[in-house]
């Protein structure tokens, strides 16, 4: 019997064999693919940045300063909320004398010793109905100074002023045919006229938050200009550069300043090459060594300058936070925005329109608004509403 022979396989039975699995296989990857990676899911989702920057802080204040000033005597106590009306300072001049203001307290005391002696012979009805609602008066003070009632203190401190006032009329009135009171009154007279010509009181035309502490800035940070103010000068600010003085200014010492409640403003100078702000968007703010403190920032205006980026922005919190700060760095955050997130390969232009195209619907072009967008993902709104939708396939490109 003959023995049969093995038929070998031919070497191109292995090449078609591979190039089949081949196609299979690039087959299936290209099934895999457009499933997996050429499709994406409209999904719900958040997005911000985070920028550095050296600020500037610009507070809506007024500067009072004086000429030849001797020595201040504080009504008001540093960051006190006062009044329209209130008493903040009494500045006394380069005429200012300590022997004639000790003048002026001994022939008081003279004065009310006198009285005293006077008064003592016979009983005045009239003066004891004026001690009597003096006292009251004083004792409503008390009482509102300890929190114990509700009550104006401006008011009651007025009314105080007016009833010494008449009772003071009065006396002098009752006892002009003393001589010596007499000559007592018209040295009193003498002295404060005298002490008038050198001292300035100074009431708080408007409510505002009075400081003691001034930096120099006060004339060149203003809120009227602060949209003219520079790069520049805001770098100079930062650096410690002392701002350039007026004559008028020369010469002059600062008081105290009004600084009006409510909002302030931040200059930011940023070398952050991806922060691109827009008028009006918001941010959180914090400033460096105020941790607790984060405000919310709008972007009023900004400029750019070779590598540097100026942005103006209005704060509407609280003044105080910031009430003797200049300067501090900053850290500033984009507000974090909700809405439809898509991956950013997904958004192309048609027509010049931005869109994304669904995978559904035959394809459909769908025109978008970006939001936000960072390096992967990009937060969209529909032109028109309702027309995506969470969970919607769409095509990546």
């Amino acid at each position: 019997m003959r023995k049969r022979k093995k038929r070998r396989v031919a070497f191109r039975f292995y090449v078609l064999l591979f190039v089949a699995v081949c196609v299979v296989g690039y087959g299936g990857y290209l099934a895999v693919d457009s499933l997996v990676r050429r499709t994406a899911v409209i999904e719900s989702g958040n997005m911000g940045n985070q920028y550095t920057a050296r600020a500037v802080i610009v507070r809506d204040e007024t500067l009072t300063d004086v000429e030849g000033l001797t020595s201040v005597v504080y009504y008001a106590d540093e960051g006190e909320m006062v009044y329209r009306g209130s008493k903040i300072a009494e500045v006394y001049s380069s005429g200012y004398s300590q022997t004639d203001m000790n003048k002026l307290l001994n022939t008081r005391s003279e004065i009310k010793q006198l009285h005293k002696t006077l008064n003592a012979s016979y009983n005045d009805q009239q003066l004891d109905r004026m001690d009597a609602q003096i006292a009251e008066y004083a004792a409503e003070v008390r009482s509102l100074a300890q929190g114990r009632t509700d009550g104006n203190l401006l008011n009651l401190e007025r009314q105080i002023q007016s009833a010494l006032t008449s009772r003071q009329s009065y006396l002098k009135s009752r006892h002009m045919s003393d001589t010596n009171l007499q000559s007592l009154y018209d040295t009193e007279s003498s002295l404060l006229k005298k002490i008038a010509s050198w001292t300035i009181t100074y009431l708080a035309d408007e409510d505002c938050i009075v400081s003691f502490y001034t930096d120099g800035y006060e004339n060149t940070l203003t809120v009227d200009g602060f949209d003219e103010i520079t790069a520049q000068q805001t770098r100079d600010v930062l650096n410690g550069v002392a701002p350039e003085q007026t004559s008028a200014q020369r010469g002059r010492t600062p008081v105290f300043r009004k600084v009006r409640a409510g909002g302030w403003y931040l200059l930011l100078l940023s070398e952050d090459k991806n922060w691109n702000p827009v008028v009006g968007q918001s941010y959180k703010v914090e400033l460096e060594g105020f941790d607790d403190q984060v405000v919310d920032a709008t972007v009023t205006s900004f400029a750019r300058s070779g590598g540097e980026l100026l942005v103006r922005m209005s704060v509407s919190s609280d003044v105080r936070v910031v009430l003797n700060v200049r300067t501090a760095n900053a850290q500033v955050g984009e507000l974090y925005v909700s809405g439809l997130k898509v991956p950013l390969n997904a958004l192309r232009q048609q027509n010049g329109q931005m869109g994304i195209v669904l995978t559904d619907d035959g394809g459909r072009f769908v025109p978008v608004t970006v939001i936000m967008q960072d390096n992967s993902y990009a937060v969209i709104q529909p032109l028109q509403a309702g027309a995506l939708m969470e969970k919607q396939k769409i095509r990546v490109f």
